[in-house]
């Protein structure tokens, strides 16, 4: 069995993180260790999970899953009974840092992750929590990709993301891997102007498109993002007002593309082309080969959109509970673009129905089961509306129950069965929804009467 640690927790003595001695720190993650080693071959078979809102803790748990070679699983502490009913038949970790309702006793028939498998939490087209398996190696090697494209030595990140998302798991991973820096301040903390006391033009700031709009609307914040190193931007397509404001405030704006499959970034837009007006995920970094396809597997010329294949060292290996792994012509994900004359990928769409609002992925079904199962409507739709904030808000369509009356109880219910980014930020009665052949509401038919203005949606 592969046990062997895969750092030496002597490197988290330095002085790295924002609020922690190094020494500190150290000391936290070998009391995690002994946890851990208490555990013995339970920890190494059924693995660990960690549940911690706090970064620091987070941090210390996660190097030492990661030191001592047993499966980590990543979980979200705002998942609700919906999501983890889906946990609990896949993962049954023996140490859990943190509180979590998955029951102590062993689960029959729950395949167990391998030793040194990452398992970081994703949605996806098929609806409810995957888990993407991850190695220690595929983490560094998207820190390598990520450090050819904006320079070698270290990356000093201000992280304000979740590090259950691998969007934050990846900037402890940058940072600790080249030696740099990294502060967990509070989002609301940058918008009150308290930003890390970094060196200028060495401070790196990952955000969502809602984030950077809510950033830029004060002057005096607008003029400290302009000092940054640079601002990723992704999670979410980016609408173009905030773009342009961006560029009006000449920000170093890295637009980008990735996913948790692929350890977060594979292609990225230097910031001098962003500000030259192009709006584009950028060219692949050193570490992916991306190919955009048709539908039989041909390459697209440039110009041409199909779906987008990629390839990288980054990659991950499959999803947790599910026996196909990742093909050995590379991973097709679920989005459509092309490629343009200067090898720069443009993203143009999904060939699946995810929502992603404020940078989350959404299942509209899982949300729309939820909220038929409250026993408050006959039929509903949950779609994606385009939003200046969000990117996209989640809106319902729903046709009440005549059974029941459930006014004003529809947050309650909904909020004890999911996370909050998965509530509807609008519930829209109306008096029917088209129905397609098979008696289901047409979701196509519906979206389509919307886009034409049919209904109307208020505020």
């Amino acid at each position: 069995m592969e046990t062997a640690p895969k750092f030496d927790l002597e490197a988290l003595k330095r002085y790295w993180i924002g609020g922690i001695a190094g020494e500190t720190l150290f000391r936290r993650a070998l009391r995690r260790v002994a946890q851990i080693e208490l555990a013995g071959e339970q920890a190494q078979l059924r693995g660990v999970m960690i549940l911690e809102h706090d970064p620091l803790r987070f941090a210390a748990a996660f190097f030492a899953a990661v030191h001592t070679g047993v499966p980590v699983t990543l979980a979200n502490p705002k998942w609700r009974r919906v999501e983890w009913e889906e946990v609990v038949k896949l993962v049954n970790p023996a140490v859990i840092f943190g509180h979590s309702p998955i029951s102590e006793q062993a689960r029959a028939g729950i395949q167990h992750p391998k030793p040194g498998a990452i398992l970081i939490p994703t949605g996806g087209s098929t609806g409810g929590v995957k888990f993407a398996i991850h190695q220690w190696s595929t983490l560094v090697a998207a820190c390598e990709g990520l450090s050819s494209f904006i320079g070698p030595g270290p990356i000093n990140s201000c992280c304000v993301l979740p590090l259950y998302h691998v969007s934050g798991l990846m900037q402890l991973v940058r940072s600790f891997v080249t030696e740099g820096q990294i502060a967990f301040p509070e989002f609301k903390a940058l918008q009150a102007g308290d930003f890390p006391a970094f060196e200028a033009n060495s401070m790196c700031l990952s955000l969502v498109p809602t984030q950077l709009q809510r950033l830029m609307s004060q002057q005096r914040i607008a003029d400290r993002l302009m000092t940054l190193r640079a601002i990723f931007v992704g999670g979410a397509p980016v609408p173009g007002s905030v773009e342009e404001r961006a560029r009006e405030l000449n920000l170093p704006v890295v637009l980008s593309y990735g996913m948790t499959e692929t350890a977060a970034m594979v292609t990225a837009l230097p910031p001098d082309e962003f500000l030259a007006g192009n709006t584009n995920a950028g060219r692949p970094l050193n570490h992916a080969l991306i190919k955009v396809i048709r539908d039989d597997g041909s390459v697209c010329p440039v110009g041409e959109t199909g779906h987008i294949r990629i390839n990288a060292r980054s990659m991950f290996e499959g999803y947790h509970g599910r026996a196909r792994g990742v093909s050995t012509l590379g991973y097709l994900s679920d989005d459509e673009g092309y490629f343009d004359s200067l090898g720069r990928l443009h993203i143009v769409g999904r060939s699946d129905r995810l929502i992603i609002s404020g940078g989350e992925k959404i299942d509209p079904q899982e949300v729309e089961r939820a909220i038929i199962e409250s026993g408050a409507v006959e039929q509903v739709l949950v779609i994606g509306w385009p939003d200046s904030e969000w990117g996209q808000k989640l809106v319902a369509f729903y046709v009440p129950s005549v059974v029941e009356s459930h006014e004003g109880k529809w947050e309650e219910e909904l909020r004890a069965d999911l996370a909050n980014y998965k509530i509807p930020k609008q519930m829209i009665q109306v008096p029917i929804l088209p129905l397609d052949e098979r008696g289901k509401v047409d979701r196509k038919l519906m979206e389509l009467l919307i886009a034409n203005s049919m209904l109307k949606l208020e505020g």
